[in-house]
């Protein structure tokens, strides 16, 4: 869990920094800026993944809590689509516009979906030592923006606090695990 919650907080704090200089770089056509816009993409989408799949696996072996499988299932998928389909962006300038829509629309797929994840993980017994509620309201919020299109830019925030959150729960978790641990021996 320990891994799990550093990489959420590398999220949360490498978000804000790399969508900026990913917007800095828009514009630019030579292959050192592709290259750079390629290499954040492909990392955020595989630190995303992995950030879910531990919290999918924390989900179901800590709390037997599965009503959000599917919903963990669909962001996956939709964030691999989003990522190739975002390198795509860079790597066939001609192709630019189409993809462009492509992943505005998956993205709107993908608020709508964490939305319904937030909702549906307040089903949890476990309070995650009280940000249980916050964590759900900061992922609703975050697919609400995100499936605005207008609000897109505020979900980027709101997902990073969303991130400092889960990495806050996955340390906890893993110092509570190890505490107990430690007093059976």
């Amino acid at each position: 869990m320990k891994i799990a919650g550093w990489l959420a907080m590398a999220s949360a704090f490498l978000t804000l920094p790399l969508v900026y200089l990913s917007f800095r770089l828009e514009g630019m056509h030579d292959s050192f800026g592709n290259m750079i816009q390629t290499f954040i993409q492909a990392a955020g989408t595989l630190l995303f993944l992995a950030i879910l799949l531990y919290l999918k696996r924390l989900l179901n072996t800590a709390f037997s809590f599965h009503d959000t499988d599917k919903n963990i299932g669909l962001m996956v998928m939709a964030s691999m689509v989003t990522g190739v389909l975002s390198i795509g962006i860079f790597s066939f300038p001609p192709l630019k516009e189409s993809l462009q829509s492509a992943v505005i629309v998956i993205l709107v797929a993908l608020g709508i979906v964490q939305a319904q994840f937030g909702y549906r993980l307040l089903k949890l017994t476990n309070d995650l030592g009280g940000l249980l509620k916050p964590f759900c309201y900061a992922n609703m919020t975050t697919g609400l923006f995100m499936a605005s299109i207008v609000l897109m830019p505020l979900s980027i925030v709101v997902s990073a606090l969303s991130d400092l959150m889960l990495g806050t729960i996955f340390f906890n978790l893993a110092r509570l695990t190890r505490t107990d641990g430690s007093n059976h021996h």
